[in-house]
């Protein structure tokens, strides 16, 4: 059995593994790959519900932003008798 590490064929018994194979070049141990520990990430609540407050505030915000923008489009002129440039008399 080769190393898959180093490539090595000098493999052997170790007795501080029970009796594991272990690679005589790079000392890994050989056989069946231990699962990998994957880290948890650790979220804090109060960033994550500060992160969720604010993301709600800024869609809140684009919300009423395309909204006013939209009844703005389509509310009609005030007085269209008046010509835009004349101003009142004082």
């Amino acid at each position: 059995m080769a190393c898959p590490h180093c490539g090595s064929w000098s493999v052997k018994a170790d007795r501080g593994l029970a009796g594991r194979l272990v690679c005589g070049r790079c000392a890994r141990p050989l056989g069946r790959a231990q699962p990998s520990r994957r880290r948890r990430i650790r979220v804090n609540p109060h960033r994550l519900s500060l992160g969720l407050g604010l993301a709600a505030l800024v869609s809140l915000a684009a919300l009423l932003a395309v909204w006013d923008l939209q009844r703005s489009r389509w509310q009609a002129p005030l007085d269209r008798s008046r010509p835009a440039d004349s101003r009142p008399a004082l």
